[in-house]
């Protein structure tokens, strides 16, 4: 996982408003904001996993890469 800490990939939750979040990807300072709204006090536990697939999922691409 280290691999993706090292090309400066941050994915961290962003306020959407007052009760939701919304996910986002941040690579190199080009940040991308996600679709899927997740509300903060019945869906923390989806957004995590969510956040923790994106990790898997990025950390795959650069490793199938090399």
């Amino acid at each position: 996982m280290s691999k993706v800490f090292e090309h400066n990939i941050k994915i961290y939750p962003k306020v959407y408003d007052k009760k939701h979040f919304k996910i986002e990807i941040d690579f190199n300072g080009r940040k991308k904001l996600g679709d899927i709204i997740y509300n903060w006090k019945t869906e923390q536990k989806e957004m995590q996993e969510k956040i923790r697939e994106l990790y898997l999922e990025i950390y795959e691409r650069i490793q199938t890469r090399k």
